[in-house]
């Protein structure tokens, strides 16, 4: 998704179509989530291999444009940048769908918004573990997690590939035992505070660091025939479909990879899938005719990822009951169905994308625009 890290020049273009297909899994899993909740089994299954890689692709593609702020920025201008163009975000459209709440009750999740102190319990929450109000903002508080071990620990990886390959062999160990020992943080209590989902961050810093590694070695802007391209996609495919049920658990909460409660279940499956999948991703985007649209709804990723808290608390709850009462189960009807509502889901989005651009820049995600209703804040 579009991080507000990307170097001033050389983009590169498959890495915002990438973004544009992670938001559209994201939208699609929540979509079909609630069908699964209503004991749709194809649902079930669909959403299990969605799940199965598509947030560490996040963190695969945040990686891919990281920035080596350890080298270039104080402690205090790091905080600074990031207080501005993640945690600005982050309260911003938590407050709009605080906002949105007191006149269109939501459905889920069932986190009670009915008095001033349920409100009050939400604000605290959302500041330092779980954001209440727009619970799909979670990745930017384990994100903003992620960047504060970056900043810290990247100096000592710089200088060497190889340090780099076993750091993402340590922080993934380290945090996968961490979180399968010990329920610290989010767990399977929404009560408990995450502190930032730093628990998780330690987990998924692996895949941060792997999208370093591909940003590192060029892989993404090397000369390589559609024909080798294609090829790597149909085996990350291949690979994601052979293995994402065989991760048996232990999961939490249901029986999936849900990254938010650290729910990975097996030690080997949950990173060989979650990487091939990724992989799969970014060759199909290379693949991909970089069309102007699917750039700049990449480049939006952040906001469209925000402005899905609308779809998730308000709209996926009744559309599931009205389609789970009308339609057969079949997993085509599920698919033609999550097409459907996740298409027209962003085509509502886009025209909401064009206007927070246009008069907020400021608050979602692009601190360093000027005006025109507020100075730029970096």
């Amino acid at each position: 998704m579009s991080t507000g890290m990307e170097p001033a020049v050389g983009r590169i273009a498959a890495l915002d179509v990438a973004r544009l297909y992670g938001i559209v899994l994201v939208y699609y899993g929540h979509v079909i989530e609630r069908l699964m909740y209503l004991g749709n089994p194809a649902a079930a299954l669909q959403y299990k291999f969605i799940y199965s890689f598509h947030m560490p692709l996040f963190f695969v593609l945040a990686g891919c444009v990281a920035r080596d702020w350890g080298a270039t920025m104080t402690p205090a201008a790091f905080a600074r940048s990031r207080l501005m163009s993640r945690i600005v975000p982050l309260l911003a459209f938590n407050a709009l769908l605080a906002a949105l709440s007191l006149v269109a009750p939501r459905d889920f999740p069932p986190v009670p918004l009915a008095t001033a102190a349920d409100y009050g319990n939400a604000a605290v929450g959302t500041l330092i573990g779980l954001p209440v109000f727009n619970i799909p903002t979670w990745f930017l508080m384990c994100l903003v997690s992620v960047e504060v071990v970056h900043y810290a620990v990247f100096r000592f990886l710089r200088a060497s590939d190889v340090r780099i390959v076993a750091a993402i062999v340590g922080f993934y160990v380290a945090g996968y035992l961490l979180n399968r020992e010990i329920e610290l943080f989010a767990g399977g209590d929404f009560g408990r505070p995450s502190w930032w989902f730093m628990n998780e961050a330690i987990v998924v810093y692996a895949f941060y660091l792997l999208g370093v590694m591909i940003r590192r070695r060029n892989v993404l802007a090397r000369p390589a025939t559609p024909l080798a391209v294609t090829a790597v996609a149909a085996a990350a495919i291949a690979l994601v479909a052979l293995t994402y049920d065989l991760n048996t658990g232990p999961f939490r909460l249901i029986p999936a990879v849900v990254i938010l409660v650290s729910g990975h279940g097996h030690m080997l499956w949950f990173p060989l899938t979650a990487a091939a999948g990724s992989i799969a991703v970014l060759a199909l985007a290379r693949l991909s005719p970089p069309a102007a649209w699917m750039i700049w709804m990449g480049r939006n990723a952040l906001i469209l990822f925000c402005l899905n808290g609308i779809v998730y608390h308000h709209l996926n709850g009744p559309l599931a009951q009205a389609f789970a009462s009308a339609a057969p189960a079949s997993g085509w009807v599920v698919l033609l169905y999550g097409v459907a509502v996740t298409a027209a889901s962003l085509a509502v989005a886009a025209p909401l994308v064009l206007l927070l651009n246009r008069w907020v820049p400021q608050l979602v995600g692009r601190p360093s625009v000027e005006g025109p209703l507020m100075p730029r804040l970096l």
